[in-house]
């Protein structure tokens, strides 16, 4: 008889284990699967913040057109203090 339960403690012990394994390896997906569409999500709120016409589309779009500035400057300004 104390065989029998010793076999049915060991069975629950294993399927709560089991469970508890199962239940972390569900957790990390769902993790994981979150990080994602966070990502995701924020490339998006990014990009529509950019392209619009509040004060976040109006800093992008000066430092836009002072990136462009510079690579434009810059060349002329090196031949200026190299060559002459």
């Amino acid at each position: 008889m104390e065989s029998l339960e010793s076999q049915l403690t060991e069975q629950e012990r294993q399927a709560r284990v089991n469970a508890r394994a199962l239940d972390s390896i569900t957790s990390r997906r769902r993790r994981r699967e979150a990080r994602g569409y966070a990502v995701m999500a924020s490339a998006a709120s990014y990009g529509e913040g950019a392209l619009g016409s509040g004060a976040f589309g109006k800093i992008s779009h000066t430092a836009k057109l002072f990136c462009i500035g510079f690579a434009m400057l810059v060349p002329s300004l090196l031949v200026w203090r190299v060559l002459l």
